[in-house]
């Protein structure tokens, strides 16, 4: 009886509320500034005291679509950000500690390299509709390609989180509608200058190395050149002079490492 009585709770709190607002999300703000350190993530902290980003979930889940649809195009992207990474944080916590998976999965993911405490463990990482956003459980893979991605914004690639450590990192901040331009841009900057997400080798050979992320989503850079022009627009002006000076430049992607970006194995970044 009170199993049915918790279920209908959670139905009722899951429920969108006719005309409810979007957040303002400053929910998610006090959830980064607790668990965000350096760009990685205290996700023992966070699975201890969860209150804060389970409050900001259900803000996502009650938030009416109406609200989401009618609102700014910056409105409806900072908002479908924020519930990509704040949704894949409560993916990790509700499987924290992550562990190797057992019997043909463990054996996948062994021979293609994945780490034992690695996002991709979880059972149906991104295809499993677990986190209410609007009323509706969603995916991962649902909001980001089917959401996000078509919204036409390339620098997305460098705002959502998939919670490990070659990923570009978590933002200190939510997105906010009347700050994204500048948050967005903040983000590629964060790429470029760090030296596991991008390095140009000025050698005879000239080479660009960068995040294997751009090589899966160069389509939409408009191809691996567009990847070397649009980086061009963030990088020191004696990079972006180098990169014009050698249009065919060999383009090599850094393998990619699906380790938890989890302070408990790399400290505080």
């Amino acid at each position: 009886m009170h199993r049915w009585i918790a279920l209908v709770i959670l139905s009722a709190a899951a429920t969108p509320l006719r005309g409810q607002a979007l957040p303002d999300h400053s929910t998610f703000d006090r959830v980064l500034k607790q668990v965000r350190h350096g760009g990685l993530v205290d996700y023992a902290g966070l699975e201890a005291d969860r209150s804060g980003l389970d409050a900001y979930v259900d803000e996502l889940g009650r938030t009416d679509p109406e609200a989401i649809s009618t609102g700014s195009r910056d409105a409806q992207l900072a908002f479908w950000i924020n519930a990509y990474n704040a949704c894949t944080l409560r993916l990790v916590i509700d499987h924290y500690p992550i562990e190797k998976r057992g019997l043909i999965a463990g054996i996948v993911n062994t021979v293609a390299g994945v780490p034992d405490n690695s996002i991709r463990q979880i059972p149906n990482t991104w295809k499993e509709q677990f986190c209410p956003v609007a009323g509706t459980d969603r995916a991962l893979d649902e909001i980001e390609h089917e959401i996000i991605r078509p919204m036409g914004d390339p620098r997305i690639h460098f705002a959502v989180n998939c919670a490990s450590r070659s990923c570009p990192v978590l933002a200190p901040q939510a997105y906010k509608a009347d700050s994204l331009d500048q948050q967005l841009d903040a983000a590629v900057y964060r790429f470029v200058s760090d030296s596991r997400h991008f390095r140009l080798d000025r050698t005879a050979s000239a080479v660009l190395h960068v995040n294997k992320v751009l090589d899966w989503y160069k389509d939409d850079f408009g191809g691996e050149r567009g990847v070397v022009e649009f980086l061009i627009e963030y990088v020191p002006e004696e990079d972006a002079a180098f990169l014009h000076e050698h249009p065919d430049i060999r383009v090599d992607y850094f393998d990619y490492d699906w380790t938890l970006n989890d302070t408990a194995v790399f400290g505080s970044g």
